[in-house]
């Protein structure tokens, strides 16, 4: 090997050590992004189930839980699990097609 030869080798090397760093910087970023999604999602959860019980203890609380007011509360409950459910799967397809930091 001459000089230029043992020269473009590192060379070589050097820019493949540079793409991995950067491979690993983007990953990096993605796990990031996609930990702060997670902890959105388990706030959100951790607040529709506060609400619910804060909702439940006040309707005890108040001293007459007739039928209608169950079924009013099954129908909140009904209706915040199912808004639970969009926000995650509009958050799964922001995630899937990228809109995130890539």
């Amino acid at each position: 090997m001459n000089s230029e030869e043992r020269e473009q080798a590192f060379l070589d090397e050097v820019y493949r050590k540079a793409r991995l760093l950067e491979y690993d910087k983007r990953e990096a970023e993605k796990v990031r992004h996609n930990h702060r999604i997670l902890a959105r999602q388990r706030w959100v959860k951790v607040a529709v189930v506060l609400g619910s019980t804060v909702s439940a203890a006040g309707m005890s609380l108040y001293g007459e839980i007739n039928e209608g007011i169950c079924i009013l509360v099954s129908l909140l409950l009904f209706g915040a699990g199912m808004a639970v459910e969009r926000f995650e799967l509009s958050w799964n397809a922001d995630k899937r097609t990228g809109s995130g930091s890539n």
